[in-house]
């Protein structure tokens, strides 16, 4: 490829995915015509981020220091939000990668008491390594609430889950994101591998205990990858309610036509060194084994443009699950319909709030 066409690529991936995904996840798209005239590859992405994050840092610290605990906690989450995308696509820089991730861990722990309603870390001991997380209650109603658990794609985390927290709360509905294997925090103790579902049962069990939490009453919301192990659990775990599948996935058959970003997040999540490898670590990554045992009403939210997995992987999940599932695919959204982040996000939430 040469250089002309590897920066058409670059920015078409910019523009046609990231783009859309930061301003989705609660970027200011401020911030974004800020970075974009300072990179022209990957590698000018994470120092680009990271010294917005540090501004966002900084104006946290200083609207705290003067009792402006609400700024401060909004600011905390957007430097949390620049260090997490500095860092997502910095898979050939582990070194880089790593301290982004923790400075995002940090700040996002910062801002965690100061949101309203307040982020509670959890910590969900299973298989030995501990699965964290963040409790989000509504302000209005009255305990036990009906509660969607978000569970993160290949490279999504707890952290970057705070548009749809914010919708769920507004709706009286609780909320809980964490890391998983592969994922965030998760990541250094236990890699990527075939059988994630397990940790999402885990954490399922852990809230349903919860005083606050109605365990009749649990959803279960997967973006991307997280698409392909909610049906996964549900499954196992008559109890789950509802479930949002949020530009998931039936198999890994798109493997082939994946973007490279995607495919060195595969190798980073898994640990493993080549694609061969990754691909391994997944098991046969099929919904074909599981699906027909999936009872709860199902929806299933895709973009026909995506170029990550594409859209008949939904037409399958919908078509295997049958009449408890609602199928909307939007024919201009890309992957995970970022690019209509309001109208598929709070579509999703009103009907966790009405179903559950």
């Amino acid at each position: 490829m040469s250089g002309s066409d590897e920066r058409q690529a670059f920015d078409s991936e910019i523009f046609e995915y990231w783009i859309p995904r930061l301003v989705a996840d609660g970027m200011d798209v401020n911030d974004v015509n800020t970075v974009r005239p300072q990179i022209s590859s990957w590698d000018d992405w994470p120092g680009a981020w990271e010294a917005v994050g540090d501004n966002y840092l900084n104006l946290a610290r200083d609207r705290l220091a003067y009792g402006s605990a609400i700024t401060a906690g909004d600011a905390f989450v957007r430097a949390s939000l620049c260090f997490h995308v500095g860092q997502v696509v910095a898979n050939h820089v582990p070194e880089v990668k790593r301290e982004l991730q923790r400075r995002k861990e940090a700040a996002f722990r910062e801002a965690a008491p100061l949101l309203l309603p307040p982020a509670e870390r959890l910590e969900i001991e299973h298989d030995g390594v501990t699965l964290p997380g963040y409790l989000r209650l509504p302000l209005s109603g009255s305990a036990p609430y009906a509660c969607v658990i978000l569970v993160p794609g290949l490279d999504s985390t707890k952290e970057d889950f705070i548009t749809l927290s914010e919708m769920c709360a507004r709706r009286g509905l609780a909320s809980f994101a964490f890391d998983g294997p592969g994922q965030g925090e998760v990541h250094r103790h236990a890699p990527l591998k075939e059988g994630y579902e397990a940790s999402v049962l885990a954490v399922f069990a852990a809230i349903a205990d919860r005083s606050e939490i109605d365990g009749d009453r649990i959803g279960l919301l997967g973006r991307s990858l997280g698409g392909y192990y909610i049906p996964r659990a549900a499954a196992l775990e008559p109890r789950v309610k509802a479930l949002a599948v949020f530009g998931g996935a039936y198999d890994l058959g798109d493997w082939d036509n994946m973007p490279k970003t995607i495919l060195d997040g595969f190798l980073w999540a898994t640990g493993e060194t080549s694609e061969a490898a990754a691909r391994a670590a997944m098991g046969p990554a099929s919904l074909g084994d599981c699906i027909g045992a999936v009872t709860c009403p199902t929806l299933v939210v895709h973009g026909k443009r995506d170029g990550i997995f594409h859209y008949t992987q939904a037409e399958r999940i919908a078509a295997a699950i049958g009449d408890k599932a609602e199928l909307v695919i939007e024919e201009n959204g890309v992957h995970c319909c970022h690019n209509y982040g309001f109208e598929y996000r709070t579509l999703m939430i009103d009907w966790m709030a009405r179903t559950l």
